[in-house]
């Protein structure tokens, strides 16, 4: 799989949108090879947004995590 990097900044508003239609084209060509695999579009739409809402679940159980330094030289109680 062929993904471009960004040519935006992460602070630019541009960037969002080229993200968006970089995994555009990206599900659409998983969808084409799913469906010339014999899947039904219906299939392929559902287990996409699955995957998809998976994902956002695990970025967002991570996000409540507190990093810690390698080197952190707190004390625990």
């Amino acid at each position: 799989m062929n993904i471009r990097p960004p040519t935006f900044d992460v602070d630019d508003a541009r960037r969002a949108n080229e993200c968006a239609c970089v995994f555009d084209h990206l599900a659409t060509q998983i969808a084409i090879e799913a469906a010339n695999a014999g899947w039904l579009q219906s299939e392929v739409a559902l287990a996409l947004a699955d995957a998809a809402e998976r994902y956002v679940m695990r970025v967002a159980a991570c996000a409540h995590e507190m990093p810690i330094a390698a080197n952190c030289n707190v004390r625990e109680a």
